[in-house]
This record gives structure tokens, C-alpha cells and sequence, in this order.
């Protein structure tokens, strides 16, 4: 079977004028090129077999994000649950907080222990990384208060900053360029607040 994937159609204008359009359109045809019967299920081993003789497409390129993610956890020394954090925070930021469940927080130790056993960590570990506090101090996090003070939603304690989520998103040609960003926007951050 092969797809066909254009087909020819005509349109006459005024009579006297014929225009060729083509139109994409996805067909299964076999090799004669007859329509092949789409609602026959193929038996497993006959689609293992075509699937194993299929050509894999390339992989696409790392996303910027992923690449900057990478870069500024082995440039900051990042734990892999803070490297976690990040991404997470900066897809909720991002696509929004409605794609989590509503989640109360009742307090710190509570919030630890929901990020641990989200992120399938050791709980030491993420409580570490919320007392440190250095992602909220670069300002890449923006949910604990002024007054150090723990957000009482899941949501809020995966709340990366817009600058943050802009700043990550930009191309870098070095490690130096990429640190120079993050402290520009550091700068920036503390004017603003």
C-alpha cells in the first residue's frame, strides 16, 4: 500500500479558462491503485512487521528550554529535584495553573512531602531545596511571600516568574551569554521588587 497525496481537480472560470488546483488529500491505495479497505484491522504480527520496517525520522532538535534548563543546572549546580522544580514550574507558568487538581497546602512540611511524592524524591531532598531558597532568590520562583512565608497551593509553589519563563526561552550562544542574561535579569528583578 502506498498514500497518495495530491489529487488533480479543475475549475472552470468564465467558461473559458481552466484553473488546476491541487489538493492535498490522504488516500490509502494499494500498489494498483485501488482504495484499500481502511476498516479491516491488521493482525499484530503483520503490523509488528511493517512497523520494524519502517525508517525512524530523526530526533528533533533539543528545545531551547530543555537546553537552557540543562546548561544553568550544571552552571548552578542544581539538584536534579531543583532542575525538576524548574521545568515543571515553568510548564505550569506557561500552560497555566488549571492543569492542576486544586491542592491545599496545609504548611511547609505538607508542601515538602507533596513535592516529594510528586517528584518520586527522598523528602531531605526537596527540603533542602525549599530551605535554600536560591530559586526564589534568583528569581525563578515566585511563590514565597516577602515575608518567607510558603503558598498555601500546589499551584503557588509551582509558580515560576514570567521573567523567568521569557528568559529561559531565549537563545544563547554560551554558557557565558546565558549567565550574563540571568544576571542581567537578576538585576532587573531586584529594581522591581
Amino acid at each position: 500500500m502506498i498514500w497518495s497525496n495530491f489529487a488533480g481537480v479543475s475549475l472552470g472560470t468564465n467558461g473559458s479558462r481552466c484553473l488546476t488546483v491541487i489538493c492535498r488529500r490522504f488516500l490509502m491505495v494499494d500498489a494498483d491503485g485501488y482504495s484499500a479497505n481502511l476498516s479491516m484491522p491488521t493482525a499484530p504480527a503483520v503490523l509488528a512487521a511493517r512497523m520494524a520496517a519502517l525508517e525512524l525520522s530523526p530526533l528533533p532538535p533539543s528545545s531551547l528550554v530543555g537546553t537552557n534548563l540543562s546548561a544553568l543546572a550544571r552552571l548552578l549546580n542544581l539538584t536534579q529535584f531543583e532542575l525538576q522544580w524548574l521545568l515543571w514550574s515553568y510548564c505550569i507558568r506557561r500552560f497555566g495553573s488549571a492543569i492542576l487538581p486544586v491542592l491545599p497546602v496545609r504548611n511547609t512540611n505538607h508542601g515538602c512531602n507533596v513535592l516529594a511524592r510528586l517528584a518520586e524524591m527522598p523528602v531531605d531532598v526537596v527540603r533542602d531545596a525549599v530551605a535554600s531558597r536560591r530559586l526564589d532568590t534568583w528569581g525563578f520562583l515566585n511563590g514565597i511571600s516577602a515575608d518567607g512565608e510558603m503558598p498555601s497551593l500546589l499551584s503557588c509553589w509551582l509558580s515560576a516568574t514570567d521573567q523567568f519563563a521569557d528568559w529561559i526561552e531565549q537563545p544563547y550562544a554560551s554558557d557565558s551569554d546565558l549567565l550574563t542574561a540571568l544576571c542581567q535579569a537578576q538585576v532587573s528583578l531586584m529594581a522591581s521588587r
